[in-house]
């Protein structure tokens, strides 16, 4: 493969980790890679992480990807998958500004900015967050079991933990103490052996069959959209779906956090996150200590959607990288139907230094979202543009998914 042609690089998260990086928005070469772009320093130090793209596997990771039998996605679907795809709001076709400019980025590292210019297709997306008993339904179809059942352990805050699971835990991530890998945590078990979805199974936090299936990894969220004849939605699907025909707010709704779509409106919460002191004290003001049911808040934008914002991160479709590419063609056209970088331009993104595979050899996936673990003060990406990474097969007890269908005949908004 051969970069050749004039590119502008947008490089808005070069060296991560906390290392330098560069912005820079004018047309270069690929050559020219830093495009004479003006260095930008480090991340602002007052610009705090809650941790959640450390909660990469370790260890006990293995090549084996689980899957749903094939005989199971070749059959044709099932009554409960067919039910599971009538809860679907249909996005029309349309174009909109992807991403945020350079004044109202807060995490450059992640790639949250420059604004590319896109044309979507219609498709259709889940109303809601899938829910435990939409994965229940899956499972007990096609006996599947999960990353974090099969791997072991997942990754929960330690604050969530009872006393007894807490005293059995002996790692801890060195960075970000807080998180806790946690022996048996899954989607039935969320916060381990003494935990469940009820009262009568354990739950120490109300019946959450209503609530989003989590400790979900990318692997599981791909096998389950899979057997509704579905995908995830890919990066530019979730932005648009999630803007609902609005262009540059921070929310579904507009730039306000609290309240409706003005100032005039009446305050009132729109999403479950964090509120208090992160990350030992959750006050719930909102009305939610952990997750929220996935019909919790109503809907967040005009397109009827929920929870697009808050409560869980959901998985997308894309490989992550914290560049993007604009050609003359499409500055001038926009992106159209964007699915982001392939694994080859990736990998000659390693080989220029503007993308770091994980501990162990892969690339990573984009979630979108934020969770009812954002707080503002750490983790602001509860947010239309905002973007973080894990690999597939990263679980954690606020990570969950929705899932896209293509529209027949959908066609693009060409005027």
């Amino acid at each position: 493969m051969s970069w050749t042609r004039p590119w502008c690089w947008s490089l808005l998260g070069l060296g991560l980790l906390g290392a330098d990086f560069v912005q820079a928005e004018q047309s270069c070469t690929v050559e020219d890679a830093h495009c004479n772009g003006e260095a930008a320093g480090k991340l602002d130090e007052d610009v705090k992480d809650c941790g959640c793209g450390s909660l990469a596997r370790a260890e006990g990771r293995s090549d084996e990807v689980p899957k749903v039998a094939s005989a199971t996605l070749a059959a044709a679907l099932s009554a409960s998958a067919i039910r599971h795809n009538q809860e679907m709001v249909q996005i029309p076709a349309g174009r909109f500004h992807m991403g945020d400019r350079k004044e109202r980025v807060h995490f450059p590292q992640d790639g949250e900015g420059p604004v590319r210019p896109v044309r979507m297709s219609g498709f259709y997306l889940d109303t809601f967050e899938v829910s435990n008993w939409k994965f229940w339904d899956f499972v007990v179809e096609t006996q599947y079991v999960t990353d974090a059942e099969r791997l072991g352990d997942s990754f929960v805050a330690e604050v969530y933990l009872s006393d007894a699971v807490s005293a059995t835990i002996l790692k801890k991530v060195d960075a970000v103490p807080w998180w806790l890998p946690v022996p048996n945590a899954s989607w039935r078990t969320p916060e381990g052996v003494d935990s469940g979805l009820d009262e009568a199974s354990g739950s120490r936090f109300g019946d959450r069959w209503s609530h989003p299936a989590v400790h979900i990894s990318w692997n599981d969220a791909n096998a389950y959209c899979h057997w509704r004849n579905a995908s995830l939605p890919t990066e530019a699907q979730w932005e648009y779906a999630a803007r609902g025909g609005l262009e540059g707010m921070y929310y579904p709704w507009g730039d306000e956090m609290y309240g409706n779509e003005t100032k005039e409106d009446e305050a009132r919460y729109r999403m479950n996150i964090w509120q208090g002191q992160f990350p030992t004290l959750n006050t719930a003001e909102d009305g939610y200590i952990k997750t929220a049911p996935v019909d919790a808040f109503g809907p967040q934008n005009d397109w009827g959607l929920y929870n697009m914002v808050g409560n869980v991160w959901e998985w997308t479709n894309n490989w992550f990288s914290p560049v993007h590419f604009l050609t003359e063609e499409n500055q001038a056209t926009g992106f159209v139907d964007p699915e982001g970088p392939t694994e080859e331009e990736l990998d000659e993104l390693v080989e220029r230094g503007y993308v770091k595979k994980d501990a162990s050899g892969a690339f990573e996936k984009i979630k979108k979202g934020g969770s009812f673990m954002c707080h503002k003060s750490h983790c602001w990406r509860y947010r239309n543009c905002a973007r973080h990474h894990l690999p597939a097969d990263s679980t954690a007890h606020h990570i969950g998914l929705r899932c896209a269908r293509a529209m027949s005949g959908a066609a693009l908004d060409i005027e």
